[in-house]
């Protein structure tokens, strides 16, 4: 089926069509919210067995990908993968927009998204769209009240990693921004 270029699985929910029919059984849980893939250490669960087992690479601190270039070692391939790129320069993808290339697919995607105004992630609380998928869950935090983020030195809870992050450097003494001059 790979080298004839036939598709004969096909998306009841949306029409996109598949070589394999596993394929078709994981894109389809996009649809249902299935997630039948669940944590042994967390709450959380996966559509694939293959972003469990990266998940759960966090709780273990299992890292087997490692940089050829430098000591840098990675939970999933993927993130290796996009690491080497910096190393060697190499960005494959093309904005058919601009001439702007991108190491990472999911970052041209969303550069796309600049030039067509495409907004695809809509908040079911109050109907706003967003180009980003984590702009739309940090959003919807605002509604729930949601802060998953929690400081283990004062319990203080964040609705952002990225405010925890900043936050913690309050506890180590750690300042963000360096004087060139005097290094305070």
């Amino acid at each position: 089926m790979w080298h004839t270029g036939e598709t004969p699985h096909r998306c009841d929910f949306c029409s996109k069509t598949f070589t394999r029919k596993e394929h078709l059984l994981n894109h389809v849980r996009q649809h249902t919210g299935e997630s039948p893939h669940r944590c042994n250490y967390c709450t959380k669960s996966f559509t694939r067995k293959e972003h469990l087992v990266n998940h759960v690479r966090q709780h273990t601190g299992e890292t087997p990908f490692q940089c050829q270039f430098c000591p840098k070692a990675f939970t999933r391939k993927d993130h290796l993968v996009n690491h080497v790129r910096q190393h060697t320069g190499e960005s494959p993808h093309k904005c058919s927009y601009c001439t702007k290339s991108f190491t990472r697919k999911e970052h041209l995607t969303n550069h796309i998204r600049q030039h067509t105004g495409e907004s695809p992630h809509k908040c079911s609380y109050c109907s706003k769209f967003f180009t980003r998928k984590e702009h739309l869950t940090n959003h919807i935090r605002i509604h729930t009240g949601e802060s998953p983020h929690r400081c283990e030195f004062c319990s203080k809870t964040f609705t952002r990693k990225e405010h925890l992050t900043s936050h913690l450097r309050v506890h180590s003494g750690e300042t963000e921004h360096n004087c060139n001059v005097c290094s305070k």
